[in-house]
């Protein structure tokens, strides 16, 4: 079919991890020891001195590496996230249970493939859960026979830390399957009037702004320049659209506060030091600016805190304020009890 001609085709293509050293917590700033990428590296290919340097010869691209930075020091080229979500989405209008599966693993049949999935992040997996109607089915049954097959483990583990974490029922939107004969796999076929109608739905998803593709086409190279984080964003759409006491648990475990003490000045050095805009400058009065903060915009990464000369502020996992969507003040006020 001409369909999985395209999709071969596109699957064919070169790919690798790109990294952009503007983003990397190290590079931006040369007193922190954030080592989360080269911990989960098995093969040691990974090397941060002057640079962010992969040895391809050597990465066996299980893209652990791009779930575990914070910042999103690595990319993956050709991959769209919400492409996959999309295509995905139009499939369960056909299929009880749509399967994803490794691109690695060519011979086992799936209604999608992608890239090794150490890049599924805990966040990636709300999304998953989050927005998809039917139950997934993620195929790892190729990953005993091959060398990343301890992303197997750590995906499991991320589930798990998801489901400790909130009140989603990972087991009814995900289901893991190790056994090539437990895949229950159905092929879909469009007929012409079935093919325009699924064109029409792809395309109203994307007016829609849900799944829109991703502004990938200006590289970050300042370090002035501001970047959020694609799982943030992930979490930021998956929290409009939850009920309210999975919000609470998202912003519990997710989120992040940021409080500047008295012993803050106000030089908003903090603020060219963030990668990701969450802090910025906000006049209170006339005479008066303030350190603002959102949380909805915050990875938790520290270096606003590290960087900060009169050490005048602190990060604490959990957002108990208003809306994390907006800026607020960091400076807090005390309330003294009667």
């Amino acid at each position: 079919m001409l369909r999985e001609k395209i999709i071969d085709k596109a699957l064919s293509a070169e790919d690798s991890i790109v990294t952009e050293r503007s983003r990397c917590l190290r590079m931006r700033f040369n007193h922190n020891s954030c080592t989360g990428c080269v911990e989960q590296c098995r093969f040691n290919a990974i090397t941060i001195t002057d640079d962010v340097y992969i040895k391809t010869g050597e990465c066996s691209e299980c893209m652990l590496c791009v779930s575990a930075c914070p910042s999103d020091c690595f990319d993956i080229s050709g991959l769209d996230f919400y492409s996959v979500i999309g295509k995905l989405r139009k499939v369960q209008a056909s299929v009880a249970s749509p399967v994803l599966g490794c691109r690695a693993n060519a011979k086992t049949p799936s209604h999608e493939k992608t890239f090794c999935f150490g890049f599924l992040s805990e966040e990636h997996i709300i999304a998953l859960v989050v927005f998809m109607n039917n139950q997934l089915q993620i195929d790892l049954s190729g990953c005993a026979d091959c060398r990343n097959s301890f992303v197997v483990a750590a995906l499991e583990k991320r589930i798990a830390g998801v489901e400790a974490k909130t009140s989603l029922k990972i087991s009814d939107r995900i289901k893991i399957v190790k056994n090539k004969a437990d895949i229950k796999f159905n092929d879909v076929s469009y007929d012409r009037r079935g093919f325009f109608k699924a064109l029409k739905n792809a395309t109203f998803m994307k007016a829609a702004g849900l799944f829109g593709d991703e502004d990938t086409g200006e590289e970050l190279r300042a370090y002035s320049a501001k970047k959020l984080p694609f799982k943030r964003e992930l979490l930021n759409r998956a929290l409009s659209v939850l009920p309210d006491e999975t919000k609470k648990a998202l912003l519990k475990n997710y989120y992040y506060d940021v409080t500047a003490t008295d012993a803050c000045n106000n030089c908003f050095a903090c603020i060219g030091m963030c990668p990701t805009g969450a802090l910025k400058i906000e006049d209170k009065d006339d005479d008066n600016r303030e350190l603002f903060f959102s949380s909805s915009l915050c990875s938790g990464c520290g270096l606003c805190r590290d960087f900060c000369f009169n050490s005048a502020l602190r990060i604490e996992k959990g957002f108990t304020g208003g809306s994390p969507l907006e800026f607020i003040s960091a400076k807090k006020e005390v309330l003294c009890g009667v």
